[in-house]
């Protein structure tokens, strides 16, 4: 074999095992920006699928609001949504917080919810609800311009208590049942908010309490949306796209 023909075959050598380091950098760097990318805008599997165990076990409402699939009932609505309670994949985990109610009467279900934003439960969920209506929040009424668009939506009064937590929220509620006379009382929880589970289900058995002193008043509890806050492990342990619902006390 003459020299030049070794220089060539050399040459090529180099420049292959060149390419090959190249393509397997790239493709490191690649994958790194991947998981970079803010966790909503990371793939997901098996995010959005309800499992047949959870279709088997509860009701499944559609992502219509709420109220228009469950029927319109004379009794006084208490609507609450509990930020951040979303669907878990582990089932066991949504069975032992729905436990909370099992002494109430209650219909537990999942609720397609398309937006992983408290902002657009409430613009969902609390529209057109029946009149007179009340809404109450334990926080910053310019939180993303809450007042101005629960006055949009159609709320006759609106509450704010500026950091009161959920035990005094339902203080007040509880008061409300007993001397006005509302159709309807809104209010969004804020303790949960973070996704930490034992602040969930602090409010969840503060709710539960609730429920069982009011039976005459039909609650209806469901999720805002899945934890946010949190670390992208703990967001993609949840259902992208469900939230959990329990409506207690209705007797019609």
């Amino acid at each position: 074999m003459k020299k030049w023909q070794k220089i060539n075959i050399a040459c090529f050598l180099f420049l292959a095992l060149f390419s090959s380091v190249l393509f397997y950098i790239a493709g490191k760097t690649s994958m790194s920006t991947v998981f970079e990318k803010p966790w909503h805008l990371q793939p997901s599997v098996h995010e959005d699928s309800l499992t047949q165990m959870y279709k088997d076990k509860y009701t499944i409402f559609d992502k219509r609001r709420l109220h228009l699939q469950i029927g319109d009932s004379s009794q006084t609505k208490v609507i609450i949504l509990v930020d951040a309670w979303g669907v878990p994949i582990q089932e066991n985990l949504l069975a032992e917080e729905f436990a909370v109610f099992a002494d109430i009467p209650h219909t537990f279900a999942l609720h397609r919810r398309l937006a992983n934003r408290t902002k657009h439960a409430e613009k969902t969920e609390y529209r057109e609800t029946p009149h007179p209506n009340l809404y109450l929040f334990g926080g910053d009424s310019t939180e993303y311009e809450r007042r101005e668009y629960i006055r949009e939506i159609g709320f006759s009064y609106a509450q704010f208590c500026q950091r009161c937590a959920d035990s005094v929220m339902l203080v007040k509620i509880d008061s409300l049942l007993l001397t006005d006379s509302l159709k309807t009382i809104a209010w969004t929880t804020q303790s949960s908010r973070t996704g930490d589970r034992d602040s969930l289900h602090h409010s969840l058995q503060l709710i539960a309490d609730f429920a069982q002193k009011h039976p005459e008043a039909s609650i209806i509890v469901q999720g805002t949306h899945r934890p946010t806050l949190g670390t992208p492990e703990t967001r993609r342990s949840y259902k992208a796209h469900w939230v959990p619902v329990a409506i207690l006390n209705n007797c019609e």
